[in-house]
């Protein structure tokens, strides 16, 4: 009888844990089973995406579509009738002007992207969770939706991608994405380039060049949202939009040079050559009138490419888009790829591999006469008046000097209002003996830079450091430093809720530590920033930490920096939100740089016009009779009801 006990406890343990590892394998397959079906739901995402963004091009190429007339390209057409509305009356913001939600403006995708498609759904087909539909038609539909009015002569226009998961019943299908466009829409007559948004239209402006290295990146968000990286209503995040453009304006040697893993969302365009190398990636297009060179074996450009010269992959390198060159497009490995078309009086490869096989479009053997991006003034602020940012500096000279202001010492809290300088009552910590010294100057208005009247203190120099906090209040305050400018320790420097700052300096300025605002939001109602850098030092072309301009360690600044004679530097941890506009800008170690879509709406100008485009195959602006239509910027989102 013993026996017969012992086998049936091994039979009863067995059985246990067959049990277990049978729901175990049941649960795995169950995991990967739901892994497959989130694979095939972001592939669908991706493909939606890519209508929304073949829709954005074709318009871009002002190509003929259903829908529309037969003799003029659709982009024309849409804008004839949006100037027709607006010219109709003054309308609100965020009104609809045009829908296009049937899709009036159908187009389908090219053939190469077909292709690609047709693949990605032949493997869903594979793994049992293919939705139907016919391959021979592109798995997304891409239209513009909407058109929507936006405070002053800006539009957006809402390009859209839609699942065809049920033949044409397009209401009915359940994937979509959007892609935003803004345009800026101008009188030929009355365009005299000081149109809202043109200041900031530039993320980031290097006039001789622009370099990323390291885990540096720049990328976009709105801070009328939120802090970057909330989490927004619609489940997204606020961050990593692909609004601005990181470009150059001299004459040569105006390069955009990316190595590391630095990305770039946005668009970019270059005076000289576009480099990327290591594992960088550009989420944009890219515009160049020197050669673009893919170098990186992990480099990818999300977009389309456009060079008056050559573009090359010597490594195995990726371009999404389509790719253009006005001399030769050259592919140097094995691996490197072209999702787009091909366009160049020269296609070739330097491998033993067919160059058909390594672009997914059309390859056309001819020149496309791609654009040129034109140069202007790097000192160049407003327009109207045609002031410089030397003139600025000029304009303050005038008044009185305070002094040096040197503050630091325990935690103490030192406030600059129109009355003066507030200094803590406690004079045992009170760093600043004689703050009656100090006094502003009222209503200070300078012709053709500051219309509106601010209140002025002028500095020999000014060091804030140890733990002392110092704020701004009162209204709209300028701060003009004929020195140096240090921020450091642990020191605090703010902006009042409801206050705004400029910092104007002839010297060099140096933030290893903070520099913020009290505002939820970086502009005011206007789309001004809250706070402002302007600088006429010049630095002899110094880099990191001697560059005229540095943000440095863990500093946060949110803002605005204009210092067209410096080298701004954003390395170590730091943090700029905001714009930025130097001689020469340098992103490195993990420092970043994160546009804000706010001051897309600013007022402020910048002289002639900024680095655009010339006309050349549907580059750049287009124009419609006596309109101008001028992008500047792009957003990703879900479509908004």
């Amino acid at each position: 009888m013993r026996p017969r006990k012992q086998s049936g406890f091994v039979l009863v343990i067995g059985l246990m844990l067959l049990t277990v590892a049978s729901g175990a394998v049941v649960s795995s397959m169950s995991l990967n089973k739901y892994q497959e079906r989130q694979a095939g739901n972001y592939v669908r995402a991706n493909n939606y995406g890519a209508g929304a963004d073949e829709a954005f091009r074709r318009f871009e190429r002002n190509e003929k579509s259903a829908g529309i007339d037969d003799d003029v390209g659709w982009k024309s057409e849409i804008e004839k009738k949006v100037n027709e509305v607006l010219e109709g009356g003054d309308l609100e913001n965020n009104k609809i002007i045009l829908s296009y939600k049937k899709y009036d403006g159908l187009l389908l995708l090219p053939d190469g992207k077909r292709r690609k498609i047709a693949r990605e759904r032949k493997e869903e087909k594979k793994e049992g969770h293919d939705d139907g539909g016919d391959v021979n038609y592109a798995f997304t539909q891409a239209g513009i939706r909407e058109i929507v009015k936006l405070k002053g002569p800006l539009v957006r226009v809402d390009f859209w991608g839609k699942g065809e998961l049920s033949g044409n019943d397009i209401e009915g299908n359940n994937g979509q994405a959007t892609l935003h466009a803004y345009y800026s829409i101008t009188k030929g007559e009355e365009d005299d380039g000081d149109q809202p948004g043109s200041a900031y239209r530039e993320v980031l402006l290097g006039c001789e060049g622009v370099s990323l290295s390291g885990s540096a990146k720049i990328d976009s968000y709105d801070s009328r949202k939120g802090a970057y990286g909330a989490k927004l209503e619609d489940g997204g995040y606020n961050r990593n939009g692909t609004q601005g453009v990181v470009s150059t304006n001299a004459d040569e040697d105006g390069n955009v040079t990316l190595n590391g893993s630095s990305p770039i969302y946005g668009q970019v365009r270059a005076t000289g050559n576009v480099t990327a190398s290591g594992s960088a990636s550009i989420h944009g297009d890219i515009q160049a009138n020197g050669d673009v060179i893919i170098s990186g074996g992990g480099s990818k450009i999300l977009g389309n490419v456009a060079s008056r010269q050559a573009v090359r992959l010597s490594s195995s390198g990726l371009v999404e888009g389509n790719v253009k060159a006005n001399t030769e497009i050259v592919t140097g490995n094995w691996s490197s790829r072209i999702e787009g078309d091909a366009t160049a009086p020269v296609v070739r490869t330097t491998t033993n591999r067919d160059v058909a096989e390594q672009v997914e479009g059309t390859i056309n053997l001819t020149s496309p006469n791609v654009g040129e991006v034109t140069t202007a003034s790097c000192d160049s602020f407003t327009t109207r008046e045609g002031a410089t940012i030397g003139e600025l500096s000029d304009a303050l000279a005038p008044y009185a000097s305070s002094g040096s202001l040197s503050i630091g010492g325990g935690n103490q809290t030192y406030t600059l209002t129109p009355s003066g300088l507030q200094v803590p009552a406690d004079r045992n910590n009170n760093s600043v003996p004689n703050p009656d010294s100090y006094q502003v100057t009222r209503d200070v208005t300078v012709e053709g830079v500051f219309p509106e009247p601010t209140n002025a203190l002028v500095l020999d120099s000014f060091s804030l450091g140890g733990s002392a906090n110092f704020v701004v209040d009162g209204g709209d305050m300028t701060l003009y430093v004929k020195g140096d400018i240090n921020i450091g320790g642990g020191a605090s420097f703010t902006v009042a809720e409801g206050s705004s700052l400029k910092i104007v300096t002839d010297g060099r300025f140096n933030l290893p530590s903070g520099l913020d605002i009290a505002s939820d939001s970086g502009t005011d109602d206007e789309g001004n920033p809250i706070l402002s850098i302007y600088s006429t030092f010049d630095d002899g072309g110094a880099s990191g930490w001697n560059a005229g301009v540095n943000i440095s360690g863990n500093s946060t600044f949110r803002g605005t920096i204009f210092a067209p004679y410096s080298t701004v530097n954003v390395g170590g941890s730091g943090e700029l939100f905001g714009a930025v506009k130097g001689q020469r800008v340098e992103v490195s170690g993990s420092g970043d740089i994160h546009y804000d879509e706010a001051l897309m709406e600013s007022s402020i100008g910048t002289g002639d016009g900024g680095s655009g485009n010339e006309a050349g195959d549907g580059e750049g602006g287009e124009n419609n009779g006596d309109t101008t239509w001028t992008l500047v910027g792009l957003s990703y989102g879900q479509p908004e009801e």
